[in-house]
C-alpha cells in the first residue's frame, strides 16, 4: 500500500460506521464501495481503514492496489501479491499471476481496498481473482462514478462520501497552515471564510493551505486569496482548476517549470531518484560551491511537497522521499499548460504510449520553428512544443525509436529515455554526444564500449539480460555520476590497457550492480572512484588458496554510506575487511563466515542498516558483545538460517525494526527485545518457524505493550501457503494438549474435593 501526504482528519464518524459494515454483515464476499468526487477524500478515507486496528485484527491478509485512468492489470496483479507472497521473477504471464492471487486467497479471510477504479470492465477482469468461500471477505473500491460502484454491488449499497462540513475545512486549513499552532486572531475571520470558499472539498483546502502556508501571515495577503477563491463555483471540476491556477500563480518561476513538468508522464508514481536525475540533465537545477545539483533538486521536489502539489507514497527507512506522487486534476492541469500531444491513433493503452514516449531537451537556442520544419511527416513527425512555453525547452515525441534520425538537430539531445523498448540497434544513439541522462533495454554489444565517447554522460541506466563488460567503457565516461545495470551485473575490471591513463571518476557517487574483481585489483577499482556514496557489487575473489575476505582498499571510501556485497560461494572462516567510517547502511550475501566475525560490523559507530542474506553468516550460536551495534535500527534477516542468539541491554540500545523474510528460525525471538525501548515492528513474513516461535513473538509484543506501555509496536506474522496447515495442525495439537490439561486439573480438583468430604465423615 502507498501512503499519501494528504490529512488523515475528519471522516471519524464514517470510519466508525464503515467499521462495523466490514466486520459485521453477511459471510459471502462483500464488496464496499467509496463513492465521490475527485478530491473529496475517498483514498484518504480507505487508507484510514486499511490502516485501522480493527481491521488489521480481524483479517488473515490485507492488500492494496491503485487502478487510476489507465489500467495495468500486470501492475495491479503483482501489487496485490506483494503483500501476499514473498518477491518472485516477474516472468509470469498475467493468467499466472491471476491464478496466484486467487490461490493465495482461498480460504483466507482477506481485506482488499482497490483504489481509483475508473470502468466497469475494470473490475469485470479482476473480480475472478477474488474467491468467495463464505470467510467473510471484504473489499473495498473507491471511484468516481456511480455508475461503477452500483455495477460492482453484492450486499452493501455504495457509501457516498460526504463533503467536510465548515468546522472540519477550518480545522483541516489551520493544521496544514499552522501545524500545532494556533491561528492569530486577526486571521481567524478571513481564514474561516477561505475554508468555506473551498466547498467542503479536502483537496482543494490542502491547495489553499499550501498557498497560504508560503505566504506573510498578514490580513492583507490573505485577502487577496479569499478574492481569487471568491469567483470559484464549489463542486464544480472548474473550481479545482481555479485553485490549482492560483496555487501556480504563487510558486517561483523556478518551481513552476518542476510543477509542470509532471505533465509529461503518465506514470502514477514517480521515483524522486529519477526525477532528479532529469532536472539535472535538463538544468532545472544548477549547482553552486556550497550545494551540488542534485540537492538543489531534491530541495525543489521537498518545496513542492510542502506546497501540497504532490503526495509522498513511499519513504525511506530514514525518513527520506523515495516516491511520490500527483493527484490526477493537479497532472491534468500540468498537461494543459504545456499543450503535452497525445496519440491520436492509440489512446487506449497508455503502457504502449509509454512505450514509445521519449523525451528530449535540446538547446533552446537552435529554435522550434526550424526544427519543426525538418520535422519527417507522419507517425513518426516530432511535436514541439511553442518556444514561449513555460518550461523553455522543447520536448519530442517520436514513436518508433528504431527509426531515431541522423539528421543533426539529434545530436544536441540531452535526455534519452527507452527503457520501454527493445532497441535492436544502439547505432543511432552512437552519434548523440551531448546526451547527459541514457536509459536503454535491449540486446547490448557484449563490450559496448562506444559509451565511453559520450562524454557529457552522467546518468546511465541499462536493462538487459546478459552479461556486460564496461571495462573499457566506464573510464571513458569522465562526467559520469549515477550507473544502474539490472538484471545480471555489469564487469569492471581494472587491467584493461588503458586503465592507468584514464583519470579518477571523481564525479561518480552511484554504482549499482557491478561484477568487481577482489585482492589488488579491488583496491585499483576503488582509487578511481573516491566520491562513492552507494555501491552495489559481486566480489569476484582472485585466484589463490584464500581463508579470508579481502576488499583492501574500502576504507578509502570515506563518502560512502551504502554497501551491498554479493560473494560467490565460498569457505571462509574470517573477515579481514575495514570499512568506511561514515557507513550506514550495509547488506551482505554469501559470505558464509561464522558469527563470532560479525564483531567487526557491530562496532561501527554509524551503521544504522543491517541487512543480512543468503547465508552471509552462519552457525548454530551468535553471541552479540556488550555495546556492540549502538546505532543500528533496522536489523534484517532474508534467506537466512537464523542461530540461537542472545544479547544483553547494552546492545541495540537504538534497535526500532527486526525484520525477518523467507529465512529459517530455529529457536525462538530472544526475549530481550521486550526490553528494547525503542522497538517499534518485528515482522516475520514467510519463515519457516516453530508454533513456539511466533509464541516467543507474541509474547514480546506483550511485554512492549504491558509492560513498556509502547501501544504502537506491531507484531506482523506472514505465513508461507505450504506453513499454515502445518501451523495450524500444532496450534491444534497445542489446543488439545490445553484442553487435556484443563479436564486433568478439573477431575483432579473435582477428587479432592470429593475426598476432603468422605475423610470429614
Amino acid at each position: 500500500m502507498t501512503t499519501t501526504s494528504e490529512a488523515v482528519m475528519g471522516f471519524e464518524d464514517e470510519t466508525a460506521e464503515l467499521i462495523q459494515r466490514l466486520v459485521r454483515g453477511p459471510k459471502h464476499l462483500d464488496v464496499v464501495s467509496l463513492v465521490g468526487m475527485p478530491g473529496i477524500g475517498k483514498t484518504t478515507l480507505a487508507k484510514r481503514l486499511y490502516t485501522h486496528n480493527d481491521i488489521i485484527d480481524r483479517f488473515d491478509v490485507c492488500s492494496w492496489c491503485t487502478i487510476s485512468q489507465v489500467y495495468n492489470k500486470r501492475k495491479t496483479l503483482l501489487e496485490l501479491l506483494g503483500n501476499l507472497v514473498p518477491p518472485n521473477d516477474n516472468t509470469r504471464s498475467n493468467n499466472e499471476l491471476a491464478v496466484e492471487l486467487r490461490r493465495h486467497l482461498l480460504r483466507k479471510k482477506y481485506f482488499i481496498v482497490i483504489d481509483d477504479l475508473w470502468s466497469a470492465e475494470v473490475w469485470d477482469d479482476l473480480k475472478s481473482c477474488f474467491p468467495d468461500d463464505y470467510s467473510c471477505s471484504r473489499i473495498i473500491l473507491t471511484t468516481r462514478q456511480d455508475k461503477v460502484a452500483s455495477y460492482t454491488e453484492v450486499f452493501s449499497a455504495p457509501h457516498h462520501v460526504r463533503l467536510f462540513t465548515g468546522e472540519e475545512s477550518w480545522c483541516l486549513l489551520q493544521k496544514k497552515v499552522f501545524g500545532e499552532e494556533s491561528c492569530a486572531p486577526q486571521l481567524e475571520k478571513i481564514g474561516v471564510k477561505i475554508a468555506q470558499s473551498c466547498g467542503g472539498l479536502p483537496l482543494a483546502i490542502i491547495l489553499v493551505a499550501g498557498v497560504l502556508a508560503k505566504l506573510n501571515k498578514e490580513e492583507i495577503r490573505w485577502e487577496e486569496v479569499a478574492n481569487g477563491l471568491s469567483s470559484c463555483a464549489a463542486g464544480d471540476t472548474q473550481m479545482y482548476m481555479d485553485i490549482i491556477e492560483l496555487s501556480f500563480r504563487f510558486l517561483p518561476s523556478q518551481l513552476k517549470r518542476c510543477f509542470l513538468y509532471f505533465g509529461g508522464f503518465c506514470e502514477d508514481e514517480l521515483l524522486v531518484r529519477k526525477l532528479i536525475q532529469l532536472w539535472v540533465a535538463e538544468e532545472y537545477a544548477v549547482g553552486n560551491e556550497l550545494k551540488s545539483a542534485e540537492d538543489e533538486a531534491k530541495g525543489y521536489v521537498m518545496e513542492l511537497i510542502d506546497n501540497n502539489l504532490v503526495m509522498v507514497v513511499q519513504r525511506s527507512f530514514f525518513g527520506e522521499v523515495r516516491a511520490i506522487r500527483m493527484h490526477d486534476l493537479l497532472r491534468e492541469f500540468c498537461f494543459s499548460k504545456i499543450d503535452f500531444p497525445r496519440r491520436s491513433d492509440d489512446s487506449s493503452s497508455c503502457d504502449q504510449h509509454c512505450c514509445f514516449q521519449m523525451h528530449y531537451l535540446l538547446h533552446p537556442e537552435r529554435g522550434s520553428d526550424s526544427l519543426r520544419s525538418g520535422s519527417p511527416p507522419g507517425p513518426h513527425s516530432a511535436h514541439l512544443l511553442p518556444s514561449d512555453n513555460i518550461l523553455n525547452q522543447n520536448i519530442i515525441l517520436v514513436y518508433d525509436c528504431n527509426h531515431l534520425s541522423h539528421d543533426d538537430y539529434y545530436k544536441s539531445l540531452r535526455i534519452l529515455d527507452l527503457s520501454c523498448i527493445t532497441l535492436r540497434s544502439t547505432s543511432p544513439i552512437q552519434a548523440l554526444i551531448n546526451l547527459r541522462y541514457l536509459a536503454l533495454k535491449g540486446n547490448f554489444e557484449a563490450d559496448p564500449s562506444w559509451l565511453s565517447e559520450l562524454k557529457s554522460l552522467e546518468t546511465v541506466i541499462l536493462n538487459e539480460s546478459r552479461r556486460l563488460n564496461l571495462s573499457h567503457a566506464i573510464w571513458g565516461m569522465v562526467s559520469l555520476k549515477h550507473l544502474e545495470v539490472t538484471g545480471k551485473p555489469a564487469v569492471i575490471r581494472c587491467n584493461v590497457a588503458e586503465f592507468e591513463t584514464y583519470p579518477p571518476l571523481e564525479k561518480l557517487q552511484w554504482l549499482s550492480f557491478a561484477l568487481l574483481p577482489g585482492g589488488e585489483e579491488f583496491q585499483q577499482f576503488v582509487s578511481k572512484v573516491p566520491n562513492l556514496v552507494k555501491l552495489r557489487c559481486l566480489v569476484e575473489e582472485p585466484q589463490g588458496d584464500r581463508t579470508c575476505i579481502w576488499l583492501p582498499g574500502l576504507e578509502s571510501l570515506n563518502k560512502l554510506e551504502s554497501l551491498k556485497v554479493y560473494f560467490l560461494k565460498r569457505s571462509v572462516r574470517r573477515f579481514e575487511v575495514n570499512f568506511p567510517m561514515n557507513l550506514k547502511k550495509l547488506t551482505l550475501s554469501s559470505c558464509q563466515l561464522p558469527w563470532s566475525e560479525i564483531s567487526i560490523i557491530g562496532n561501527l559507530e554509524n551503521l544504522e542498516v543491517l541487512k543480512l542474506e543468503s547465508n552471509a553468516f552462519e552457525g548454530e550460536q551468535w553471541d552479540v558483545k556488550d555495546e556492540e551495534f549502538q546505532n543500528l535500527k533496522l536489523l534484517t534477516f532474508y534467506n537466512m538460517n537464523v542461530p540461537s542468539w542472545n544479547f544483553s541491554d547494552m546492545s541495540f540500545p537504538n534497535l526500532q525494526r527486526v525484520i525477518f523474510k523467507n529465512s529459517r528460525l530455529k529457536t525462538n525471538i530472544p526475549r530481550s527485545f521486550g526490553d528494547l525501548l525503542l522497538l517499534q515492528m518485528i515482522e516475520l513474513s514467510w519463515c519457516k518457524c516453530s508454533r513456539r516461535t511466533i509464541n516467543s513473538a507474541e509474547e514480546i509484543k506483550k511485554a512492549q505493550i504491558d509492560d513498556m506501555g509502547n501501544h504502537e509496536f506491531k507484531l506482523i506474522i506472514k505465513s508461507r501457503e505450504e506453513d499454515e496447515e502445518e501451523l495450524r495442525l500444532m496450534w491444534q495439537v497445542d489446543s488439545d494438549l490445553r484442553n487435556w490439561k484443563f479436564h486433568f486439573c478439573f477431575l483432579l480438583v473435582l477428587f479432592l474435593i470429593i475426598s476432603n468430604i468422605f475423610s470429614s465423615f
